[in-house]
């Protein structure tokens, strides 16, 4: 959506566990080595990932999906198990009808899963903070600033970091049980602590490297310490994968070979969040989920029913048709028809999304020269790629700093503008003579597809004969995990739009998600600072160099930053844009 990293793209796909593990040794805690739990949880999680090829057209979803294969199908969670919903009483309103961009595989808050599980997972699972909103053209968006969620009464950080949380008296699961800090510290234990957990791969982030790190104080109040003060603890806490599981129904259903309940909560969840699991038909691809009575906030609609519906075109027409009351994961082609229609809504805001294209020299020796890639990047057409490519549905992207995140400088960087006159002279300056290059596609994704002809075009003019290889997702993935591919898409977006979190995939000398091989090793000294580093100035000085090291050695041509998009009838209100930008379903209401 790594995820939360979520990240989107393929990185897990075929990933080695020698460039895994060789990753992991890069990103340590006050230069300790990692222990050997997250390297083993790391390769399980791997084990279970399935190529992320993008399923459906444009846009191509590149989530990680965890699961070499899909639950088996069922009605609903498991009526003989401990109670894991609460029956929701009868309405005379309708439920708001949502398609996600997938399908839904799984529950488990704390296994990789479909773009479409963590928009179902949210509702079920309540994080301890959540953000300020701030109305932007009908919908809501989230700010920097975060509070507690309704799951708490109070929250307040020492000047250690350490992190001290108070429990709302009145938060309930969906059985009607109490919400303790024995349950908050529980599912913050498993987290760490369950071999199949992908959460201790986040952990770094925020300065915690074992389970001793959380406490339990009284019956609703709990702590969390770091080894270090950090610049993203607030932000992690937002994040779904922090929501309360509880203990008690967890060692129910804990077995010797699974001691974490991670079978169980697969198909189950006694939710914590806004909704309860009231039926989940497989077979159909629905979702039902009914208002949870035990949540202590407010729930703006009577019930939300997910139907999968694959093909994005079909997505828009039922949405015009009134058969569908919200649509995720359209693409711009069809956004900017939607946008004429009276009966629709299209909501959009700026994102940190990212497409860019990766130069890597292994597989195209040309490429080594770096006054070769910086004639490249003058030379492509970005504002053409944003008018014609993506309708006008993105903005500016820059660096692995992208234009709407902060820290982000590009004038002061001097990111790439088309200044072809500049591209000729780069080239000629280079001593290269005009060669040929590969230019791989993903089958699915045909807007690169679109992108790809505009920017061979536009490097015939500087003498490069680019050949566009429209490959197989699956064969796509393979290669580029193998780094055989001398120049490629690649999509890519981080929870939390934090600069230096999401450098440290992309940018870093050893990630295995740096596909390119780019390797600096003043910018790996520059992510490690930043990522830790709470002086606001500090970090804008370490963006800007940052940025300006990316701009110089120019491994990738940044395209764009794709916008959010979202799509209602219009009588929906309440769209709600958060860090994870995963829908969110509380606020939806009708009329």
């Amino acid at each position: 959506m790594l995820v939360f990293v979520i990240i989107y793209g393929q990185w897990l796909a075929g990933t080695s566990r020698r460039m895994a593990v060789r990753f992991l040794g890069a990103n340590m805690i006050g230069k300790k080595p990692f222990r050997p739990l997250l390297i083993a949880s790391l390769l399980l999680a791997l084990a279970l990932v399935a190529a992320a090829c993008g399923g459906e057209s444009e846009p191509a979803d590149t989530t990680a999906v965890t699961g070499t294969s899909a639950p088996p199908a069922t009605d609903a969670p498991d009526p003989g198990a401990a109670p894991a919903t609460t029956e929701a009483p009868a309405s005379t309103m309708e439920p708001i009808v949502v398609s996600l961009s997938t399908d839904i595989n799984i529950l488990e808050q704390h296994l990789f899963r479909s773009t479409g599980s963590y928009a179902v997972t949210r509702a079920l699972y309540q994080p301890f903070l959540d953000q300020v909103y701030v109305e932007a053209d009908g919908a809501r968006i989230g700010t920097s600033e975060v509070v507690p969620s309704p799951l708490l009464d109070s929250y307040e950080v020492a000047d250690d970091g350490t992190a001290t949380f108070t429990l709302n008296p009145d938060a309930k699961f969906a059985s009607g049980d109490p919400i303790t800090a024995a349950d908050a510290v529980y599912m913050l234990r498993r987290s760490i602590e369950a071999p199949a957990s992908y959460i201790p791969l986040l952990l770094p982030f925020i300065a915690i490297d074992s389970p001793d790190a959380f406490t339990v104080v009284d019956e609703l109040t709990f702590t969390i310490a770091p080894n270090q003060p950090t610049a993203l603890f607030d932000r992690f806490m937002t994040f779904q994968v922090f929501g309360p599981i509880q203990e008690s129904l967890a060692n129910e259903q804990a077995t010797d070979d699974d001691p974490f309940a991670f079978e169980y909560f697969t198909t189950n969840a006694n939710a914590s969040g806004p909704y309860t699991l009231t039926s989940w038909d497989q077979a159909r691809g629905e979702v039902i989920l009914d208002p949870n009575p035990g949540w202590p906030g407010q729930v703006a609609n009577d019930g939300i029913i997910v139907r999968n519906v694959p093909d994005a075109s079909q997505r828009a027409q039922l949405l015009q048709n009134g058969d569908l009351d919200v649509a995720v994961g359209l693409p711009p082609r069809l956004v900017a028809e939607l946008r004429d229609d009276p009966d629709v809504n299209v909501y959009t805001a700026p994102s940190t999304r990212l497409i860019y294209i990766g130069m890597n020299s292994a597989a195209e020796p040309n490429l080594d020269n770096k006054l070769v890639r910086q004639a490249i990047s003058y030379a492509v057409p970005y504002q053409a790629l944003i008018d014609n490519v993506m309708f006008g549905f993105a903005s500016t992207a820059g660096t692995l700093i992208t234009s709407n995140m902060d820290t982000y400088q590009g004038e002061a960087a001097g990111i790439y503008t088309t200044d072809l006159a500049k591209a000729q002279e780069l080239m000629a300056e280079s001593g290269v003579a005009p060669f040929e290059v590969e230019l791989a596609v993903q089958n699915s994704r045909s807007q690169d597809q679109e992108a790809a002809v505009f920017i061979q075009d536009a490097l015939r003019e500087i003498g490069i004969t680019v050949n566009i290889n429209v490959l197989p997702d699956g064969e796509y993935s393979e290669k580029l995990n193998g780094r055989e591919l001398p120049m490629f898409f690649h999509e890519w977006f981080s929870w939390g739009d934090d600069p230096f979190y999401q450098m440290t995939f992309l940018a870093k000398c050893d990630a295995f998600t740096n596909f390119a091989g780019a390797c600096n090793e003043r910018l790996d000294e520059i992510i490690a600072e930043g990522t830790f580093e709470t002086d606001q100035q500090r970090r804008d000085a370490l963006g800007l160099e940052a940025q300006q090291l990316m701009v110089d050695d120019a491994n990738r041509i940044y395209l764009w930053s794709a916008d959010w998009i979202l799509a209602t009838r219009a009588d929906i209100s309440g769209v709600t844009k958060d860090f994870t930008e995963v829908p969110r379903f509380e606020n939806l209401s009708r009329g």
